[in-house]
């Protein structure tokens, strides 16, 4: 059985940080990674400025993902040689709800991502302390300042 590593990543410096960390793990466990990206899903939040047209949201949303895939591709390429074992994700909604949910759904095994956040006592993000605290399987944090 091959072990599977969730590298949420919201093309961050902080994500990028975590690095070092994901291809520990994939090379010393010959393991998966999965970088899965959650794009805010800009329906869902009440008009700032009076209602957002379909396709004014549509547009928006295509070039966020477009972006996605070409930096995930540029990570798979330059950190992860043949990026054989190196599955590219996207999902939309609630990134501490989706995070969760392709855990379950595609028996993630550990997680690994940024902490990020700056304000709190602990600072930690408040997407990464949710997956930290729901998730069914091993988080492993990086500190903010491994990305700078």
């Amino acid at each position: 059985m091959t072990l599977k590593i969730l590298w949420p990543n919201d093309l961050s410096k902080c994500s990028e940080g975590a690095i070092p960390y994901v291809k520990s793990f994939a090379q010393h466990y010959d393991a998966e990674v999965h970088v899965l990206y959650v794009m805010e899903d800009l329906a869902r939040h009440d008009p700032w400025y009076g209602e957002f047209e379909q396709a004014t949201i549509e547009k928006v949303r295509k070039w966020e993902e477009k972006k996605a895939q070409e930096k995930q591709e540029e990570l798979c390429k330059k950190h992860f040689e043949d990026c054989k074992k190196f599955g590219k994700h996207i999902r939309v909604g609630d990134p501490a709800k989706e995070i969760l949910n392709f855990i379950e759904a595609e028996k993630m095994d550990v997680v690994v991502m940024c902490r990020k956040g700056e304000s709190g006592v602990f600072k930690m993000g408040s997407v990464a302390q949710r997956v930290v605290r729901h998730a069914p399987v091993p988080v492993v944090t990086v500190p903010s300042n491994h990305g700078k």
